[in-house]
């Protein structure tokens, strides 16, 4: 009886820290390019030929998993693009302040489903430049998050040529569709913040504190047995 009630405590548990189910989010690291290969904007490359061959980054408005929903679209670079900083995962990352013309600041998205529940959002982001005012990234979920990060100097512990993890917690109250989005706010001058890595993973609902009195109840039993025979 013992053990069948340790079993069922267990799997309480599991129920416990499954809460929400696991987000995804397409291609958060930005190196598909099997799924949807489009063509440059600026120099006419293909997304899948920037690593090796031709320009090493080139501005899109759509790539697998997220779409240009504000400015001029998405400039995905690569590790032969700059001197100072490579992708934090892979071969590529983004930049929004994206277009050498006016109007180069860029919002980038993608719809995610979400239970009810709490989430953390998790990205790498590196200021392009030594100037606070020209490297503003803005995250947001639709109604649920919105915050910014830039740097260096603005921002803690963001640094040129370094990703710095940025992470932020949310709670869902209703099941649905939402929209991710990130946004270049600074000063529009092509250089801007460099965002990598994305994320976005349920939190478990803490099982400890109901979990613990049960086992220590059961414990208590089961020395209380051995203690009688």
């Amino acid at each position: 009886m013992l053990k069948a009630l340790a079993i069922a405590s267990f799997a309480s548990a599991a129920l416990l820290v499954s809460g929400a189910a696991n987000a995804v989010v397409i291609n958060g690291d930005f190196e598909d390019v099997t799924t949807l290969d489009p063509t440059g904007l600026v120099k006419g490359n293909k997304l899948s030929n920037l690593a090796t061959t031709g320009s090493s980054w080139d501005v899109f408005s759509e790539i697998s998993g997220w779409k240009t929903t504000n400015g001029a679209g998405i400039e995905v670079q690569t590790n032969r693009t700059l001197g100072s900083i490579d992708a934090h995962s892979g071969q590529h990352y983004i930049e929004l302040d994206s277009h050498p013309r006016a109007n180069s600041n860029s919002t980038m998205s993608q719809d995610v489903t979400l239970g009810v529940g709490k989430y953390e959002l998790s990205f790498w982001y590196s200021p392009r430049n030594s100037n606070a005012s020209s490297n503003g990234i803005e995250y947001s979920v639709s109604g649920l998050l919105l915050d910014t990060i830039t740097g260096p100097g603005a921002s803690p512990l963001t640094a040129v040529g370094t990703w710095t993890l940025i992470t932020a917690l949310f709670h869902v109250e209703t099941a649905g569709d939402y929209t991710l989005s990130f946004e270049a706010t600074g000063k529009q001058n092509t250089l801007g913040g460099f965002v990598d890595t994305v994320g976005l993973t349920a939190v478990p609902i803490p099982a400890a504190g109901f979990l613990l009195p049960v086992g220590l109840g059961l414990l208590g039993y089961a020395a209380r047995r051995r203690k009688a025979s």
